[in-house]
């Protein structure tokens, strides 16, 4: 009987999302491109978060991964945006 080396698979971090409100607007926090970024629900606007706007901003809680890539397509324009865009060549 042999022994096998147990291997861990090393994993980049998943990027995490938050829920918070800006200004007593709902919407969702994530940090990319180095960027702390606000994506606003009801205007879909994308805000940079500087220091200045921290006193307007409340983090509620850490949002699942269902709901972070609802909010990234909806970032980028939806599901039929998203649909029609992706490339249709063939393999």
């Amino acid at each position: 009987m042999a022994t096998l080396l147990e291997t861990t698979t090393v994993r980049k971090p998943a990027p995490k999302a938050f829920r918070a409100t800006l200004r007593d607007e709902p919407g969702a926090l994530a940090k990319i491109n180095g960027e702390i970024v606000f994506f606003n629900d009801v205007t879909s606007a994308i805000v940079t978060i500087e220091p200045d706007d921290c006193v307007w901003l409340c983090v509620l809680g850490e949002i699942g991964l269902t709901e972070a890539q609802k909010v990234l397509d909806t970032m980028h324009g939806g599901y039929a945006k998203i649909a029609c865009t992706r490339a249709q060549e063939a393999a």
